[in-house]
Protein backbone atom coordinates (compact mmCIF):
# COMPACT_ATOMS: atom_id res chain seq x y z
CA UNK A 1 0.00 0.00 0.00
CA UNK A 2 2.84 2.53 0.80
CA UNK A 3 3.81 2.66 -2.84
CA UNK A 4 0.78 4.41 -3.81
CA UNK A 5 0.36 6.57 -1.01
CA UNK A 6 0.62 9.35 -3.59
CA UNK A 7 -2.36 8.48 -5.06
CA UNK A 8 -4.52 7.59 -1.95
CA UNK A 9 -4.38 9.34 1.08
CA UNK A 10 -4.67 7.01 4.10
CA UNK A 11 -6.60 8.82 6.15
CA UNK A 12 -9.24 8.87 3.17
CA UNK A 13 -8.90 4.56 2.93
CA UNK A 14 -9.22 4.42 6.82
CA UNK A 15 -12.21 6.36 6.84
CA UNK A 16 -13.84 4.58 3.91
CA UNK A 17 -13.09 1.16 5.70
CA UNK A 18 -14.97 2.38 8.51
CA UNK A 19 -18.04 3.10 6.74
CA UNK A 20 -17.88 -0.19 4.80
CA UNK A 21 -17.61 -2.21 7.80
CA UNK A 22 -19.94 -0.15 9.77
CA UNK A 23 -22.72 -2.77 10.12
CA UNK A 24 -19.92 -5.63 11.13
CA UNK A 25 -17.93 -5.87 14.35
CA UNK A 26 -14.88 -4.61 12.60
CA UNK A 27 -13.06 -2.02 14.11
CA UNK A 28 -10.02 -0.45 12.73
CA UNK A 29 -6.97 0.02 13.85
CA UNK A 30 -5.54 4.15 14.41
CA UNK A 31 -2.91 3.08 11.88
CA UNK A 32 -4.20 0.02 9.98
CA UNK A 33 -2.26 -0.73 6.90
CA UNK A 34 0.58 -2.66 6.69
CA UNK A 35 2.41 -4.56 3.36
CA UNK A 36 0.84 -7.56 2.29
CA UNK A 37 1.91 -10.93 4.07
CA UNK A 38 0.20 -13.86 2.57
CA UNK A 39 0.54 -15.70 5.95
CA UNK A 40 -1.14 -12.93 7.84
CA UNK A 41 -3.99 -12.63 5.21
CA UNK A 42 -4.52 -16.42 5.69
CA UNK A 43 -5.42 -15.83 9.15
CA UNK A 44 -7.29 -13.50 8.72
CA UNK A 45 -6.33 -10.22 7.72
CA UNK A 46 -7.95 -7.93 5.43
CA UNK A 47 -7.05 -6.71 2.14
CA UNK A 48 -7.75 -3.82 0.93
CA UNK A 49 -8.02 -4.49 -2.73
CA UNK A 50 -8.06 -2.35 -6.12
CA UNK A 51 -12.11 -3.07 -6.34
CA UNK A 52 -12.47 -1.76 -2.89
CA UNK A 53 -10.40 1.38 -3.88
CA UNK A 54 -12.74 1.43 -6.89
CA UNK A 55 -15.89 2.35 -4.87
CA UNK A 56 -13.88 4.52 -2.89
CA UNK A 57 -13.51 6.67 -5.39
CA UNK A 58 -17.10 6.22 -6.43
CA UNK A 59 -17.86 7.54 -3.03
CA UNK A 60 -15.47 10.13 -2.80
CA UNK A 61 -16.79 13.53 -3.39
CA UNK A 62 -14.31 15.41 -1.43
CA UNK A 63 -11.34 15.55 -4.07
CA UNK A 64 -9.51 18.91 -4.29
CA UNK A 65 -8.22 19.63 -7.99
CA UNK A 66 -4.95 18.94 -7.17
CA UNK A 67 -5.26 15.70 -6.00
CA UNK A 68 -7.29 14.57 -9.25
CA UNK A 69 -4.58 15.77 -11.59
CA UNK A 70 -1.98 13.88 -9.08
CA UNK A 71 -4.38 10.76 -9.30
CA UNK A 72 -4.14 11.50 -13.38
CA UNK A 73 -0.69 11.63 -13.57
CA UNK A 74 -0.21 8.45 -11.45
CA UNK A 75 -2.63 6.62 -13.50
CA UNK A 76 -1.17 7.67 -16.88
CA UNK A 77 2.46 6.94 -15.33
CA UNK A 78 1.54 3.85 -14.46
CA UNK A 79 -0.76 2.70 -17.01
CA UNK A 80 -0.50 4.30 -20.40
CA UNK A 81 0.92 2.61 -23.67
CA UNK A 82 4.54 3.94 -23.14
CA UNK A 83 5.21 1.54 -20.18
CA UNK A 84 5.73 -2.30 -20.93
CA UNK A 85 3.76 -3.47 -17.78
CA UNK A 86 1.48 -1.93 -15.24
CA UNK A 87 1.51 -2.15 -11.47
CA UNK A 88 -2.45 -1.60 -11.87
CA UNK A 89 -3.81 -5.18 -11.39
CA UNK A 90 -7.54 -3.91 -13.38
CA UNK A 91 -7.89 -2.48 -16.88
CA UNK A 92 -7.50 1.50 -16.10
CA UNK A 93 -11.28 2.01 -18.55
CA UNK A 94 -12.70 0.20 -15.25
CA UNK A 95 -11.67 2.75 -12.75
CA UNK A 96 -13.22 6.22 -12.33
CA UNK A 97 -10.34 8.83 -11.89
CA UNK A 98 -11.55 12.02 -13.90
CA UNK A 99 -13.44 14.70 -11.76
CA UNK A 100 -16.60 15.99 -13.60
CA UNK A 101 -18.09 19.42 -13.10
CA UNK A 102 -20.37 17.91 -9.72
CA UNK A 103 -16.66 16.90 -8.29
CA UNK A 104 -17.18 12.97 -8.83
CA UNK A 105 -14.84 10.78 -10.05
CA UNK A 106 -16.17 9.02 -13.79
CA UNK A 107 -15.02 6.57 -16.23
CA UNK A 108 -13.37 7.90 -19.80
CA UNK A 109 -15.98 6.23 -21.04
CA UNK A 110 -19.04 8.19 -19.74
CA UNK A 111 -17.60 11.84 -19.77
CA UNK A 112 -16.65 14.72 -22.08
CA UNK A 113 -14.19 17.42 -22.37
CA UNK A 114 -16.06 20.70 -22.36
CA UNK A 115 -16.45 22.75 -25.48
CA UNK A 116 -16.39 26.63 -23.93
CA UNK A 117 -18.94 27.57 -21.29
CA UNK A 118 -21.67 25.01 -21.20
CA UNK A 119 -24.75 24.62 -19.14
CA UNK A 120 -25.58 21.37 -20.00
CA UNK A 121 -26.32 19.29 -17.15
CA UNK A 122 -27.86 16.07 -18.98
CA UNK A 123 -24.09 15.24 -19.59
CA UNK A 124 -20.59 14.66 -17.75
CA UNK A 125 -17.79 16.72 -18.50
CA UNK A 126 -14.29 17.37 -17.33
CA UNK A 127 -14.54 19.69 -14.20
CA UNK A 128 -13.27 23.20 -15.67
CA UNK A 129 -10.39 23.29 -13.59
CA UNK A 130 -9.10 20.07 -14.08
CA UNK A 131 -9.50 20.63 -18.35
CA UNK A 132 -7.72 24.01 -17.82
CA UNK A 133 -4.53 21.83 -16.52
CA UNK A 134 -4.77 18.89 -18.94
CA UNK A 135 -4.83 21.88 -21.57
CA UNK A 136 -2.48 24.37 -20.43
CA UNK A 137 0.16 22.67 -17.86
CA UNK A 138 -0.28 18.98 -18.04
CA UNK A 139 1.99 17.20 -20.96
CA UNK A 140 0.07 17.09 -23.80
CA UNK A 141 1.09 13.18 -24.27
CA UNK A 142 -1.58 12.83 -20.80
CA UNK A 143 -4.45 14.27 -22.71
CA UNK A 144 -3.53 12.08 -25.62
CA UNK A 145 -3.70 9.45 -23.66
CA UNK A 146 -7.25 10.45 -22.43
CA UNK A 147 -8.44 10.53 -25.49
CA UNK A 148 -7.29 6.99 -26.26
CA UNK A 149 -9.11 6.03 -23.67
CA UNK A 150 -12.33 7.50 -25.41
CA UNK A 151 -12.88 10.98 -23.75
CA UNK A 152 -13.64 13.24 -26.66
CA UNK A 153 -15.40 16.79 -26.97
CA UNK A 154 -19.57 15.98 -27.21
CA UNK A 155 -20.90 16.43 -30.52
CA UNK A 156 -23.93 15.01 -31.55
CA UNK A 157 -21.77 12.12 -33.36
CA UNK A 158 -19.80 11.26 -30.72
CA UNK A 159 -22.95 11.48 -27.99
CA UNK A 160 -24.31 8.68 -30.28
CA UNK A 161 -21.18 6.29 -30.73
CA UNK A 162 -19.78 6.83 -26.74
CA UNK A 163 -23.31 7.44 -25.08
CA UNK A 164 -26.10 5.82 -27.52
CA UNK A 165 -24.58 3.11 -28.75
CA UNK A 166 -22.95 1.94 -25.72
CA UNK A 167 -26.23 1.68 -24.03
CA UNK A 168 -28.67 1.09 -27.06
CA UNK A 169 -31.41 -1.11 -25.69
CA UNK A 170 -31.67 0.92 -22.99
CA UNK A 171 -30.94 4.57 -23.25
CA UNK A 172 -34.47 5.63 -24.56
CA UNK A 173 -37.05 6.70 -22.53
CA UNK A 174 -40.33 8.17 -22.38
CA UNK A 175 -38.64 11.51 -22.07
CA UNK A 176 -35.83 11.70 -24.61
CA UNK A 177 -37.86 9.50 -27.52
CA UNK A 178 -38.24 12.38 -29.25
CA UNK A 179 -35.65 14.49 -29.20
CA UNK A 180 -33.18 11.58 -29.71
CA UNK A 181 -34.61 10.77 -32.91
CA UNK A 182 -34.68 14.31 -34.15
CA UNK A 183 -30.83 14.39 -33.58
CA UNK A 184 -29.96 11.19 -34.94
CA UNK A 185 -32.32 12.25 -38.16
CA UNK A 186 -30.62 15.63 -38.61
CA UNK A 187 -26.66 13.08 -38.73
CA UNK A 188 -28.79 11.19 -40.93
CA UNK A 189 -29.54 14.20 -43.38
CA UNK A 190 -25.45 15.00 -43.00
CA UNK A 191 -24.33 11.25 -43.73
CA UNK A 192 -23.03 10.97 -40.46
CA UNK A 193 -24.01 7.76 -39.72
CA UNK A 194 -21.87 4.48 -40.59
CA UNK A 195 -24.15 1.06 -41.58
CA UNK A 196 -22.66 -0.35 -38.74
CA UNK A 197 -24.17 2.25 -36.61
CA UNK A 198 -27.29 1.61 -38.17
CA UNK A 199 -27.47 -2.17 -37.69
CA UNK A 200 -26.64 -1.10 -34.22
CA UNK A 201 -29.76 1.48 -33.73
CA UNK A 202 -31.92 -1.20 -35.01
CA UNK A 203 -32.17 -1.91 -30.83
CA UNK A 204 -32.50 0.99 -30.33
CA UNK A 205 -36.28 1.64 -28.53
CA UNK A 206 -39.18 3.95 -30.52
CA UNK A 207 -42.16 4.41 -29.35
CA UNK A 208 -45.41 3.41 -30.59
CA UNK A 209 -49.11 4.86 -31.29
CA UNK A 210 -49.67 3.84 -28.12
CA UNK A 211 -47.02 4.96 -26.59
CA UNK A 212 -44.86 1.96 -25.70
CA UNK A 213 -41.15 1.84 -26.16
CA UNK A 214 -40.14 -1.30 -28.47
CA UNK A 215 -37.05 -2.22 -30.46
CA UNK A 216 -36.75 -0.34 -33.86
CA UNK A 217 -37.01 -3.24 -35.90
CA UNK A 218 -39.85 -5.11 -34.34
CA UNK A 219 -41.80 -2.01 -35.02
CA UNK A 220 -44.05 -1.35 -38.49
CA UNK A 221 -44.95 2.13 -39.90
CA UNK A 222 -48.46 3.26 -38.77
CA UNK A 223 -50.63 4.11 -41.68
CA UNK A 224 -49.57 7.94 -41.45
CA UNK A 225 -45.89 7.21 -42.73
CA UNK A 226 -47.41 5.98 -46.07
CA UNK A 227 -45.96 2.77 -46.03
CA UNK A 228 -45.95 0.23 -49.34
CA UNK A 229 -48.87 -1.92 -46.87
CA UNK A 230 -50.65 -0.24 -44.70
CA UNK A 231 -51.91 -2.61 -41.87
CA UNK A 232 -52.35 -0.16 -38.61
CA UNK A 233 -56.41 -0.06 -39.80
CA UNK A 234 -56.78 -3.91 -39.68
CA UNK A 235 -54.22 -4.82 -36.81
CA UNK A 236 -53.98 -1.87 -34.25
CA UNK A 237 -55.84 -3.32 -31.60
CA UNK A 238 -54.22 -6.41 -31.68
CA UNK A 239 -50.81 -5.47 -32.37
CA UNK A 240 -49.40 -2.60 -30.63
CA UNK A 241 -46.07 -1.77 -33.35
CA UNK A 242 -47.48 0.87 -35.12
CA UNK A 243 -44.62 3.60 -35.21
CA UNK A 244 -46.05 6.78 -33.91
CA UNK A 245 -46.42 9.99 -36.14
CA UNK A 246 -45.50 12.20 -32.98
CA UNK A 247 -41.97 12.26 -34.44
CA UNK A 248 -42.89 13.94 -37.17
CA UNK A 249 -45.69 15.79 -35.78
CA UNK A 250 -43.93 17.25 -32.33
CA UNK A 251 -40.87 18.13 -34.21
CA UNK A 252 -40.83 22.26 -33.96
CA UNK A 253 -38.09 22.14 -35.99
CA UNK A 254 -39.38 20.36 -38.70
CA UNK A 255 -38.46 22.34 -42.07
CA UNK A 256 -41.25 23.10 -44.63
CA UNK A 257 -39.37 21.56 -47.51
CA UNK A 258 -38.69 18.26 -45.01
CA UNK A 259 -39.51 15.01 -47.09
CA UNK A 260 -41.44 11.98 -45.21
CA UNK A 261 -40.04 9.85 -47.75
CA UNK A 262 -36.90 10.95 -45.79
CA UNK A 263 -38.19 9.81 -42.73
CA UNK A 264 -39.15 6.48 -43.86
CA UNK A 265 -35.96 5.69 -45.57
CA UNK A 266 -34.21 7.03 -42.13
CA UNK A 267 -36.46 4.61 -39.91
CA UNK A 268 -36.42 1.75 -42.40
CA UNK A 269 -32.11 2.23 -41.91
CA UNK A 270 -33.32 1.53 -38.02
CA UNK A 271 -35.36 -1.53 -38.94
CA UNK A 272 -39.04 -0.43 -38.43
CA UNK A 273 -41.19 -2.78 -41.43
CA UNK A 274 -43.34 -1.81 -44.11
CA UNK A 275 -44.23 -5.19 -45.71
CA UNK A 276 -44.75 -8.75 -44.79
CA UNK A 277 -41.63 -10.59 -44.44
CA UNK A 278 -41.21 -15.13 -44.26
CA UNK A 279 -39.74 -15.13 -40.30
CA UNK A 280 -37.33 -18.06 -40.01
CA UNK A 281 -37.27 -19.49 -36.12
CA UNK A 282 -33.20 -20.91 -36.57
CA UNK A 283 -33.31 -21.83 -33.16
CA UNK A 284 -34.21 -24.50 -31.42
CA UNK A 285 -37.88 -23.29 -29.80
CA UNK A 286 -39.70 -25.81 -27.55
CA UNK A 287 -43.40 -26.70 -28.46
CA UNK A 288 -45.30 -24.10 -25.76
CA UNK A 289 -43.09 -21.35 -27.33
CA UNK A 290 -44.24 -21.98 -30.98
CA UNK A 291 -47.91 -22.12 -29.81
CA UNK A 292 -46.92 -18.70 -28.30
CA UNK A 293 -45.36 -17.81 -31.93
CA UNK A 294 -49.05 -18.43 -33.14
CA UNK A 295 -48.01 -21.75 -34.96
CA UNK A 296 -51.26 -24.16 -33.96
CA UNK A 297 -51.05 -27.41 -32.61
CA UNK A 298 -52.81 -28.84 -35.63
CA UNK A 299 -49.74 -27.85 -37.58
CA UNK A 300 -47.35 -28.78 -35.26
CA UNK A 301 -48.73 -32.68 -34.90
CA UNK A 302 -48.40 -32.85 -38.62
CA UNK A 303 -44.37 -32.61 -38.18
CA UNK A 304 -43.90 -35.99 -36.08
CA UNK A 305 -42.40 -38.98 -37.94
CA UNK A 306 -43.76 -41.34 -35.82
CA UNK A 307 -47.08 -41.14 -34.16
CA UNK A 308 -45.62 -42.88 -30.98
CA UNK A 309 -42.90 -40.26 -30.71
CA UNK A 310 -43.12 -37.02 -29.03
CA UNK A 311 -41.87 -33.91 -30.06
CA UNK A 312 -41.36 -31.05 -27.52
CA UNK A 313 -38.31 -28.75 -29.62
CA UNK A 314 -38.39 -27.27 -33.03
CA UNK A 315 -36.19 -25.58 -35.16
CA UNK A 316 -36.40 -24.20 -38.73
CA UNK A 317 -39.93 -23.49 -38.39
CA UNK A 318 -40.98 -20.71 -40.92
CA UNK A 319 -44.18 -17.85 -40.27
CA UNK A 320 -45.08 -14.99 -42.27
CA UNK A 321 -45.73 -11.71 -40.69
CA UNK A 322 -48.47 -11.40 -38.90
CA UNK A 323 -50.10 -14.36 -40.33
CA UNK A 324 -51.95 -15.53 -36.84
CA UNK A 325 -54.13 -12.62 -36.98
CA UNK A 326 -55.69 -14.63 -40.35
CA UNK A 327 -58.69 -15.83 -40.06
CA UNK A 328 -58.16 -19.52 -40.52
CA UNK A 329 -55.43 -18.69 -38.01
CA UNK A 330 -52.82 -21.82 -38.95
CA UNK A 331 -49.33 -21.42 -39.38
CA UNK A 332 -47.26 -22.96 -41.74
Amino acid sequence: MSEHSSLINMDSIRQYTIDYYKNSSFQCAEYPFIDYDSNLHRVGVRQFTWHHCIEMFKSNKTLSIEQNTGMIEYFYTKCSKFRATSDVEIPIERIPFIMDQNNHLQLCKDIYFPMGKTNDSSNLYVHAEVFIWLDEIAPKEIKEWLQILGITERTDLTYLQKTILSNVTTYITQENAIKTIKMLFMLFEKNSISKKEFNQLKQLKLLTTRRTLIPANQCFFSDQYNPRLKFEEYLQVKEDKFLTFDYITNNTHRRENEDLAEWRRFFSLIGVQEELRVIEFQQKITDREAIEYGFSNEYLSQTLSNKNQRIDAYSGLQTITFLQHTKSKRIY
